[in-house]
């Protein structure tokens, strides 16, 4: 995993009401809002697609003139996301990746006033950073109020306002979603839950200290406030990290589950052989037996 998506991933999981906010801002302004949650299978002209394993690259014409090939909940163009993709190792065009995507555009078009860190700081999408992110996204009024792409635009004060509603709205309730979490993983879950607790050694884990597997990122950022993920993190929290939200992607979701259940495993097989031997140690017994 790339350093950038780790800080995108960080900051969204430690600011859920901003994360909320653009969300609601830049999906209303760009015209795919569905249903009280961004519209992530949203074709430009209002179509929908239902492969989410790939970005659509499908060109439509507009009764009022326009064409284009933009799609997804934030209206990505195909090279745009392509490039994006890229950058952050996303496999999909899932609503997870969407949000990422959209995430790595704010930062990038943030960069010349500190980032994320700037929206942070402000807590709103004031016009002067709207006119930062007028360029990439031409329902975004620039500072004169006009589209920075002469297209139809949305006034700054509507989309402040939009913003600020959904930063609201999350002190109630958990980001909205596309679709529920991947079956796969709630089965993969309770086995594995299940397993631990048949061996008992639930408490002896937390005693010896996490146990995951995956490296988590180290990493400073000196442009933006941010946190890197925390090194304590319990033995299972790397699981259940990732959320599919879509049937196309359930069978790697599958594959991914297997993969950490087996390393999981043998975690607890190594923290198995620490507490017999400690067990044994105490009895006077030879370490040699395990």
């Amino acid at each position: 995993m790339s350093q950038t998506r780790a800080l995108l991933e960080s900051w969204q999981q430690q600011n859920p009401g901003l994360f909320r906010g653009l969300q609601q801002a830049l999906s209303r302004a760009e015209g795919t809002w569905r249903g009280n949650a961004p519209g992530y299978n949203v074709l430009f002209g209002g179509g929908q697609f239902n492969d989410y394993s790939r970005h659509p690259d499908k060109v439509i014409k507009s009764p009022g003139g326009y064409a284009s090939a933009a799609a997804g909940a934030y209206q990505f163009m195909p090279g745009t996301y392509q490039e994006v993709a890229r950058q952050l190792g996303l496999k999909d065009f899932s609503p997870e990746s969407q949000d990422l995507a959209m995430l790595y555009k704010v930062r990038q078009r943030l960069m010349p006033v500190g980032g994320l860190a700037a929206l942070t700081k402000e807590g709103t999408l004031s016009p002067a950073l709207q006119d930062y992110l007028a360029p990439e996204w031409a329902s975004i009024p620039t500072a004169e109020g006009g589209s920075f792409y002469g297209q139809p635009v949305k006034r700054s004060s509507q989309v402040s306002a939009w913003f600020d509603e959904g930063a609201r709205n999350a002190s109630k309730g958990p980001a909205p979603t596309a679709a529920k979490p991947s079956t796969a993983q709630d089965k993969a879950t309770g086995l594995l839950n299940k397993f631990i607790n048949l061996l008992g050694i639930t408490g002896a884990l937390q005693q010896l200290g996490p146990q995951s597997s995956t490296q988590r990122p180290e990493f400073i950022d000196y442009s933006e406030k941010s946190t890197a993920p925390d090194p304590g993190a319990e033995l299972l929290l790397d699981l259940y990290k990732t959320q599919r939200r879509d049937e196309n992607i359930q069978q790697l979701a599958e594959e991914e589950a297997a993969v950490q259940l087996r390393r999981n495993q043998t975690a607890i097989q190594q923290a198995q052989a620490q507490l017999l031997a400690q067990a044994l140690s105490s009895f006077g017994a030879p370490k040699s037996v395990i």
